[in-house]
């Protein structure tokens, strides 16, 4: 498992979820099975040179939970472009019910199942 949740006591937000290597595989419930926010999802996409990568959040609490992307339906799709770090902030939190899903693919289809070639590392900061 590629994936470590920290937890802190600051401000704004209580764990720090770090998947050092998003891909296709969805790694379920990565802030635990409890309702929650996220306030900042940032996608290092810098070892891709080419390809973009889709990262895929989905509510374990609204949709069946996906065993891997091909039978996932996110709530939420973030994109990174090609060879570049992006930071997506959300002041007021998006709320989930059941924890988190994630997973990362190199296309903005639901079933798409292609992991990008080199790894993607993916930091969500929730309560």
């Amino acid at each position: 498992m590629s994936v470590t949740k920290t937890t802190t006591i600051t401000a704004l937000a209580g764990n720090l979820v770090v998947d050092f290597e998003a891909n296709a595989s969805a790694e379920q419930n990565v802030t635990g099975n409890t309702s929650g926010k996220f306030y900042l999802v940032e996608i290092d996409n810098t070892a891709n040179a080419t390809t973009l990568a889709y990262l895929k959040i989905q509510d374990s609490g609204q949709n069946a939970v996906p065993s891997n992307a091909s039978t996932g339906i996110p709530t939420w799709q973030l994109a990174a472009p090609a060879a570049s770090k992006i930071t997506y902030a959300f002041p007021e939190g998006q709320d989930y019910s059941a924890g988190l899903n994630v997973w990362c693919v190199t296309s903005p289809a639901h079933q798409s199942v292609a992991s990008p070639a080199s790894a993607v590392t993916v930091k969500i900061i929730a309560s």
